[in-house]
């Protein structure tokens, strides 16, 4: 009875691997950057099939990050060959139009408030031109109808079938919380997961970048110089099942929107790249991260890396100056007075003879040294 064609002798998967690393060693097919330090930095980009996890609490920025990578990876002076690259873009949250509010309000410094209400200038329209022409890519394919994991299976399969001689397909879901279950008796994040997984064993040419959340309950000890608000992996939805799929789990965090302006609390030479954001050190010699307009990015895990201890990247958000002031003003400690004796003036103090109408010393446990009910 023949073997299953699923199963292959060691010898034959050996040569197939050696074949792809000899592909890659000689630029045939190099390996994507993301054009992200926290994960380009571990082996310089990632390897065919890597699934890529982003987490964060709602607001944080995970969709912008999404964006941000999506446009780097598909920029010829980030991949050479960037040109071969098609990207399928689930947006199950945010409509095309909040990017164009949100890139307009960065190319331009215009407050999203007037964007909406007011019609651009004449220098503005040139910046909207280049940027609307920008956003003609033919690389580039979304779907913002809601879905099932089952036609996210079909859609993404397809996809790939039709694109399997280009260089690198990207697959991006924003997020999995999303995505309807077909058989509502399953669950959908295994569901998903399987789905995924089974993609990238049958197209060697596809990479995934999937977005998730923390749980709401993960961040309840909420305090300055805290390890204990650090994010792990078992805090993101869904991790049950994507920790073991993903290559890398980025989680990011904003603690000043926490009420946290000295994040952390650790050794200065463990993140001398960090040096700028570092504040002064305590009695202790532990310092810790300022946050006010800063992003923390986290390496929650790093399949393959030659730098594992880099599990800590921090950024600006891009605010202007009198944006970062009035966060410096908001946690800025008051100055503290002690409360001042009342005064009465010429009036004699109404509260002078006023005497308890308890003995002060059973109230407070003082026993005298005379008492006679003194049990020993």
């Amino acid at each position: 009875m023949a073997l299953d064609s699923r199963i292959k002798n060691a010898k034959t998967l050996a040569k197939e691997a050696f074949g792809e690393l000899k592909e890659i060693q000689t630029g045939k097919k190099p390996i994507i950057k993301t054009g992200q330090d926290f994960i380009d930095c571990h082996i310089g980009g990632l390897l065919p099939s890597d699934v890529i996890v982003l987490a964060a609490g709602s607001g944080v920025g995970k969709t912008k990050l999404l964006y941000d990578t999506l446009d780097l990876m598909l920029d010829t002076e980030v991949n050479t060959n960037a040109d071969d690259i098609v990207s399928l873009e689930f947006s199950l949250e945010m409509k095309f139009l909040n990017r164009i509010i949100r890139d307009v309000h960065k190319k331009t410094g215009k407050k999203k408030s007037l964007i909406l209400k007011d019609e651009f200038s004449e220098e503005e329209k040139e910046i909207v031109r280049r940027y609307y022409e920008s956003l003609q890519d033919d690389r580039r394919f979304v779907c913002e109808d809601t879905i099932t994991d089952k036609e996210f299976y079909e859609m993404s399969r397809e996809f790939c079938k039709q694109n399997e001689e280009k260089h690198a397909v990207i697959i991006s879901l924003d997020h999995l919380l999303l995505v309807l279950p077909d058989n509502k008796s399953l669950d959908r994040f295994e569901t998903i997961a399987n789905y995924v997984n089974q993609l990238r064993k049958e197209f060697k040419n596809v990479y995934f970048i999937l977005l998730s959340q923390f749980n709401r309950l993960s961040f309840q000890n909420v305090a300055d110089r805290s390890n204990e608000m650090v994010p792990k992996a078992s805090m993101i939805y869904g991790s049950s099942h994507f920790e073991f799929l993903s290559s890398y789990i980025i989680g990011i965090m904003d603690p000043f929107k926490m009420g946290v302006t000295e994040f952390m609390k650790v050794n200065r030479e463990r993140y001398e790249w960090l040096d700028n954001f570092m504040v002064e050190e305590d009695k202790k010699g532990k310092v810790a991260f300022d946050t006010v307009g800063n992003l923390f990015y986290f390496c929650l895990k790093a399949r393959e890396s030659d730098n594992p201890f880099k599990n800590l990247f921090i950024r600006e958000m891009d605010l202007n100056a009198d944006q970062k002031d009035i966060m410096n003003k908001e946690f800025k400690t008051p100055e503290m007075s002690l409360p001042k004796t009342p005064v009465f003036g010429d009036e004699q103090n109404p509260y002078k003879n006023v005497k308890p109408n308890f003995n002060t010393n059973d109230a407070f446990g003082i026993v005298e040294e005379n008492s006679d009910d003194v049990p020993f």
